[in-house]
This record gives structure tokens, C-alpha cells and sequence, in this order.
């Protein structure tokens, strides 16, 4: 019964939250804003990973998302705004400072973690519909996002999908997004080129999608054996450039210079969801997340506690944030072990 009324006050919330889109024919759409009162607004991440979570429950808001977003793909580049051709939008604002152009949030690009969620939700969207007809409408849309990933967002060129700290956006573009979120265990920031951890889990599982996507909808088996291909070389890189042995936990990013930020973040229950650590490395991590340092009672803690950089307070550096804990659970339940998931959902 307490579980029936959460998710009743939750679907009841989420309809409150929508706030009006356009899709790609010039359609009115209702999709997930971000949050009240700050983030009532199209938020790329954030609708993305809301459709996720309750696509079993309402297909018909992630197909909304979906649309919205591809309406809103980046078409050529604009350096403003962060935008590239195929790049998901990060944040669509309406406000007085967006119109006059005093900041980029009109139609902002700077997430490194949009445009493969986009892919992940669309794939997922299929599965659990059992409809392939939203996926072959949106399947331009979707090979210029795998095309943006290769082309812009690094993984031909550097192997990863990475991001450049932008002097008039936000120096973080992956989902811990404040300054200094990303950084070394003693606190210094991850500063230049970051290549985040969890964007490369992302990354994995859009590849995937877009190779399941290619054989069921497209018809394009030959694009589904290079994707296969591409997101195995991309799991092999990882797991050789992350993973930190002697702590058996991976790095939070790494950056330009090639250094491994040792700071251990939760970022590892994404690549839990996502998939891209083998099952001996997800029980290492899995073991690590339920520990004192991570586990509150009430949720997992951004920053385990115990390092420099630690501050419960803080938005990025030790918080609890319900999303993330999810993720986590889900991710838990990916590897099998369901009695982790239960522990942490319950929290």
C-alpha cells in the first residue's frame, strides 16, 4: 500500500511538473521539467533520466521527450552555446536573460551525457513498447546523435566521449555539473579536458541501443555489427583506463593529461546501470556502495566520506540525491544482486 501511494503522488507530481514543447512537425507537446521553481524548464538530462524511470508507467512521456528533444537537436555549431551537429539540447529557458541573449540558456548544449541518454531512451522505449514505429520516425535524429558522439563528443579521435569547461557556461557538463564536483581525492578540481566516468557507461549503452535499433527497426544490420563492435572497444578502453586496482573502484574521470581522478564518487552505480564493468569489477563496486563510507540509511552519497574533498553539505561532494541512489539500485539489480538493491531502494 505505501509503495502504491508513492507512486500515485509521484505520477500526480510529475503531471504538475510538465511544462510545454515542441516536436519536430511543430506539435505541442507535454514533457518533464526539471524541477520547481528554479528548473521549470526542458532540461535535456533531466527529462531524459525522469522518461527512463517511468517509461513502464507512462510511454506515452517518453515518446513527448523523445520528440521534444530531436525538435531541438543542434544543426550546425554555435561555440555560444555549445552546440555541434546531432548534439541533444541541455536547457531550453524562456526567461528575460535567455531572450536578450545575456546568457546561453535559451538553447543551451553544454552536457556531455544528453545526447547518449537520447539514444538509451529511445532503444528502451522500443523494448518496452514493443512499437518500433517512434524509432524509425526519429531515425535521422538518432544516427546524427551516434554521429556527434564519434565526429564531436571524442570517441574517434580520443577513444571517450569528453568535454571542455565552458568560461561562459557550466565547467561541467556531465550530471555533477557544479564547479569542483569533479576532482581528485583531495579535493582539487579536474580542470581542461574532462572525460567522466559515468558519460563513458552512457556511451557504452548507446552504442548498444543504436545496434538494437539498427537490426529491429532500421533494417541495417551492417551499422548494428559496428556499433556492437564500437561500444566492445569502448568497454575494453574503459576498463583499462578507469578501473583503480588497488582500490577496486573506478576513477571518477580522467583528464586532459591523462591522470586518473582518484576521488570515489557514485558516478559508479551509473556504470552499473549502464552495464559497462564485468561482474567482478560490479561486485567490487556494488560492496563499495553499501559501505559506511557511501551508504547513509538513506540513500549513497555523492563522495564517499573520508576523503579531502568530502562535505555532506555540499551539492556534489558527499549530498545524498534520490536519482542517483535509483540509478544505483537498478544498476545493483543489473549485476544480480538484488538484496544490495532492495537495501538501497528501501533507504
Amino acid at each position: 500500500p505505501d509503495l502504491g501511494r508513492a507512486c500515485a503522488q509521484g505520477l500526480a507530481d510529475l503531471s504538475a511538473l510538465r511544462v510545454s514543447a515542441t516536436g519536430p512537425d511543430g506539435e505541442t507537446l507535454r514533457v518533464p521539467g526539471a524541477g520547481v521553481p528554479w528548473f521549470l524548464a526542458l532540461l535535456g538530462r533531466h527529462a531524459l533520466i525522469t522518461s527512463l524511470f517511468t517509461l513502464p508507467a507512462r510511454p506515452e512521456l517518453a515518446a513527448a521527450t523523445l520528440l521534444a528533444l530531436a525538435a531541438a537537436q543542434a544543426r550546425g555549431e554555435e561555440a555560444d552555446r555549445v552546440a555541434q551537429p546531432g548534439k541533444i539540447v541541455h536547457e531550453m529557458r524562456h526567461g528575460e536573460l535567455a531572450y536578450f541573449g545575456q546568457v546561453p540558456y535559451g538553447r543551451y548544449y553544454g552536457s556531455v551525457d544528453a545526447t547518449p541518454l537520447f539514444l538509451m531512451l529511445l532503444g528502451a522505449h522500443a523494448r518496452v513498447t514493443d512499437d518500433d514505429k517512434l524509432a524509425q520516425r526519429l531515425e535521422r535524429h538518432a544516427r546524427a546523435a551516434v554521429e556527434w558522439m564519434f565526429r564531436f563528443g571524442g570517441l574517434a579521435d580520443h577513444g571517450f566521449l569528453l568535454y571542455r569547461g565552458d568560461a561562459g557556461g557550466l565547467t561541467n557538463q556531465s550530471w555533477k555539473d557544479s564547479a569542483g564536483a569533479i576532482c581528485f581525492a583531495d579535493g582539487t578540481p579536474v580542470k581542461g579536458v574532462v572525460t567522466a566516468a559515468a558519460a563513458q557507461g552512457y556511451a557504452y549503452d548507446a552504442l548498444r541501443q543504436a545496434a538494437a535499433l539498427a537490426r529491429s527497426a532500421w533494417g541495417d544490420a551492417a551499422y548494428a555489427d559496428r556499433m556492437e563492435e564500437e561500444a566492445d572497444r569502448l568497454r575494453t578502453r574503459f576498463l583499462s583506463h578507469f578501473w583503480l586496482a588497488d582500490r577496486e573502484f573506478p576513477a571518477l574521470a580522467v583528464d586532459g593529461r591523462g591522470r586518473r581522478a582518484d576521488a570515489l564518487g557514485s558516478d559508479a552505480g551509473h556504470l552499473l546501470w549502464t552495464g559497462i564493468l564485468d561482474q567482478e569489477r560490479g561486485e567490487a563496486v556494488a560492496e563499495r556502495l553499501l559501505s559506511p563510507a557511501f551508504f547513509t540509511g538513506w540513500g549513497i552519497r555523492t563522495l564517499a566520506s573520508g576523503q579531502d574533498a568530502y562535505h555532506p553539505l555540499s551539492y556534489h561532494r558527499g549530498s545524498v540525491w534520490p536519482h542517483d541512489s535509483a540509478i544505483a539500485a537498478l544498476g545493483l539489480a543489473r549485476y544480480g544482486l538484488r538484496e544490495q538493491a532492495a537495501t538501497v531502494a528501501r533507504g
